[in-house]
């Protein structure tokens, strides 16, 4: 059985979004078990937060076949839209603990957080190709 290696640009690690009303924070974990820490590099532009960083292959295996091969190794990248305006000069703060990266951004004084739900009744047709 011959075992093929696809060439990865990187991959995107799953992350979490949550608004903190009450501390008035956006705080973000990232799944990047493994990531070397000294590779994580976090950016904001606008109104986007970038997260980067490697995760290095711990064990490299000579002889045999895999079965299966499902975690991702090499540079990684995730952007994610921010839902609001965040003030990152402010008390923004970092952690990667037990393979998650959590970071903490305050938002922005101008910031406008919804308080109510607006719901939007549409009908859908579907339409044959």
């Amino acid at each position: 059985m011959d075992f093929v290696v696809r060439p990865r640009l990187g991959f995107e690690p799953n992350a979490d979004v949550f608004v903190d009303e009450d501390r008035g924070q956006i705080i973000v974990a990232v799944e990047v078990a493994g990531a070397d820490p000294e590779s994580l590099r976090v950016a904001i532009d606008e109104r986007y937060l970038l997260i980067t960083g490697r995760r290095t292959e711990a064990v490299r295996f000579c002889r045999g076949s895999f079965i299966q091969k499902e975690i991702a190794y090499g540079s990684f990248a995730k952007r994610l839209h921010l839902p609001v305006a965040v003030d990152f000069l402010g008390e923004a703060a970092a952690s990667y603990a037990e393979g998650v990266l959590v970071i903490a951004l305050p938002i922005s004084a101008e910031a406008y957080l919804p308080s109510t739900r607006t719901e939007i009744r549409m009908i859908l047709k579907r339409s044959i190709s």
